[in-house]
Parts: C-alpha cells; structure tokens; sequence
C-alpha cells in the first residue's frame, strides 16, 4: 500500500531549507562584533565577510552533485546524515576562536546546506502532486522570508548576551531536533505520486537542452531576488535610519512581501508560465525604481516590498517550472542543479551591486540599473509570451491519484 503524505510531512519538509535561511541573517547582527575581535589580522574584513557568504559558495559549487549522492544513499538517510553533522559543525564556532577553524566550520555547514534544501525539495515533490505539490513548495520558499524576520532578532538578541558573538551559533547545534522527525514520520518514496508530465521523461538522459537554461534564469533571478536583504540597510541607512532597531525594522516590512509573492504564485500557478514571469519582473523593475529614487525612508521601503513581491513570485516559479519537466529518477539533479544557479546568485549579486556602485558613483544608481535590467527582461517575456511557443508554456503538474 501507497502511503500518503499530509500536513505533517509537508511542514517537516518546510523546516530544512529554513537551515540556510540560519546561516545568514541569524549571523547578520554580530558580524561588526567578530570584525572588532579579528581587526588584528590581515584582510579582517574578507575574513569575517567569508564566514557569512562562505557556506553559500559551497552550496553552489556542490548542489548540482547533490543527486548523485540521493540516487546511492536515498533520500531520507541523505536527509538525517546532513542534519546531523550541520548541528555539529554549525554550533562548534561556538567554541572556537581561530577565525580560519570557524570559516572551515562554515564550509561544512555549507555542504550540508546543499544536502537539505535539495533532498527536501526532491521529497516535497515526490510525495505531493498537483495543487498540493504547487502549496508546499511556495510555502517553503515564502515561509523562509518570515523565519528571516525572527532569525534577525534572535541573533541580534543572543548576540548581546555574556559570549557575546559565539552566542548564535548554538542555534545550529538544536537542530538536531528535527532528527526524530525525519525518522519517524519520513520515508524513503519508491514511486512517484504523480503520473510523468507532459514535459518529462519516464526514461533516458538529463535533459540538459530544456533544464540548464531554466537554470540560468534561476541564477539571474536570485541576483535580482539578494539586492533587498543585502543592500536594503545600506539604503535606508544613508535616508535618515540610524539605528539598527529601526533599520531591522523596516527591512522586516519590505522582505514581507517574498510570502505574499509565494501567495501569489500558488493562486495564479495555473495561468501561463510567461504571463507569470513578466509579472515578476515588473514587480522587480517597479520595485528597484522607486528604491533608487525615494527620498524618504518610508518610500524606499514600499519599493523594496514591490520588489520582495517579485521575488516572491518568481523564484518558486522557476523552481515548479524545473520539477514539473523531470521524471521521478531525475528530480534530485534537478533540484540540486536549481539550488545550484539559486546560490550563485545569492553569492554575485553583492559583487555586481558593488561593482555597479563604484563605477556609477552610488548605490541608488546601481540599484536603478537593476531596475532597468528587470525591465528589459519583462519586456522579452512579456514578447515571448506572446509567440504561438511562448503563451502555451504552463506548470503541467498532474492531480494526485
């Protein structure tokens, strides 16, 4: 007999990419008290930049591998091995004071990151079908944005505690709570719910012609989807918010709006692909508009929601777009291979947005550039939607059986 999947599994499934939402923001607070204790070293800064962004180099570089280690291990023993040895190596900065032992931490947690957000994407898929597989994964990706908001408190609260920034990194190490869950109330699927759609195939070799393109965009989506939680601060900093209370204030609003741009595309996930696409990315070029040329912080903050929106709306969009065209045995390179390209961008989009910014002489400039890129690019979907090909491409998810 079949087993069936339901709200419990749907919600364990949810809490693992939540972990890469924890190597960031939780970090976030306590980065200039690390920069205080490491000043003494040379390339300080790079240092204590690298165990931020560092795990999410590794996640790019290993996540399009990632399915070969599901196909020998299967998906539920990759799932708890990973979450076992995040919980360790992520609390063990706790009590280390070398900064390059804690950025070789990082490293490892990096790669256990790439392990949990594609094996609980690939789970999420195989025990959901139709509407129910579309809900799941918009929610994983909506609901990170909201556990972002209450990981930025908690890091800046621990932070403040006796070991001062050492503090956050025993929240990786509860993690290993999840463990039971994954034990007892997973399983490791032997088929597919769903019948192979239209655009996938039971059979044969990756279909790299039609996947690695959507790839692609996902990576330029991602460099779009990062200029918010990164340079959001920097902005509203130099528009009259001066303490960090007020600017983690506000950047909790404007990055509200990745739930209701998930919200939006599980309404809407039926209407062609191309149509929802160019939505995003007016929402996107909207968005970075107003941002670049608020004069108020009050402004700049309405213009990043619109562009949270956006985010939002695209990124689950491209996500259910690469799962719906793989077959069952394929959905783990293709979720690792869209992890991949997510990561990528998440990586460049501070380099681009700096390079921007030194050679136009400001960041508002820089972020009115992305801007007109997003443009650009809704201008070419929103063409393309209209071509015979174009405007029949659609989310082709078979209902469950």
């Amino acid at each position: 007999m079949t087993r069936q999947a339901g709200a419990l599994q749907g919600w364990i499934l949810t809490t693992a990419p939540w972990m890469t939402v924890f190597g960031v923001v939780l970090l976030s607070p306590v980065l200039p008290f690390m920069m205080k204790d490491f000043a003494h070293l040379p390339n300080a800064q790079l240092l204590v930049t690298t165990v931020l962004a560092g795990p999410a180099v590794i996640i790019a570089l290993l996540s399009p591998f990632v399915g070969v280690l599901v196909r020998k291990v299967g998906r539920k023993n990759s799932l708890m091995a990973a979450i076992v040895v995040y919980a360790i190596a992520g609390s063990l900065p706790f009590w280390l004071n070398d900064i390059y032992h804690i950025i070789a931490s990082r490293m490892i947690v990096g790669a256990t990151e790439a392990i949990l957000t594609a094996v609980a994407t690939v789970l999420t898929v195989d025990y959901f079908s139709g509407r129910a597989r579309e809900r799941w994964l918009a929610f994983q990706f909506g609901s990170a944005s909201v556990i972002a908001v209450f990981a930025f408190g908690l890091g800046g609260a621990l932070g403040g505690l006796a070991s001062g920034w050492h503090t956050p990194f025993l929240v990786y190490g509860s993690m290993i709570l999840l463990l039971p869950l994954f034990f007892f109330f997973l399983w490791e699927p032997t088929n597919p719910v769903d019948q192979f759609t239209e655009g996938a195939r039971a059979s044969g070799a990756f279909p790299w012609r039609n996947i690695a393109p959507l790839w692609v965009m996902t990576m330029f989506a991602s460099i779009a989807f990062y200029v918010v939680p990164v340079q959001l601060s920097f902005v509203l900093n130099s528009r009259g918010f001066t303490t960090p209370e007020s600017i983690g204030f506000a950047s909790a609003i404007a990055n509200l709006g990745v739930p209701l741009g998930s919200y939006l595309f599980q309404a809407f996930a039926r209407q062609p692909v191309m149509r929802l696409l160019t939505c995003g990315l007016v929402l996107f070029a909207g968005g970075f508009a107003i941002v670049s040329v608020a004069a108020s912080p009050q402004a700049t903050v309405v213009g990043a929601f619109i562009a949270c929106v956006g985010g939002g709306l695209v990124i689950p969009l491209h996500l259910t777009w690469i799962m719906s065209r793989l077959p069952f045995e394929q959905r783990g390179l293709g979720s690792g291979g869209f992890a991949g390209a997510f990561y990528i961008g998440q990586f460049f989009s501070p380099v681009i947005a700096g390079v921007l910014a030194a050679g136009l002489g400001g960041l508002d400039a820089a972020i009115g550039i992305f801007g007109w890129t997003a443009g650009a690019a809704a201008l070419i979907a929103l063409v393309y939607s209209l071509t015979p090909l174009g405007g029949t491409i659609r989310l082709e998810l078979a209902e469950a059986q």
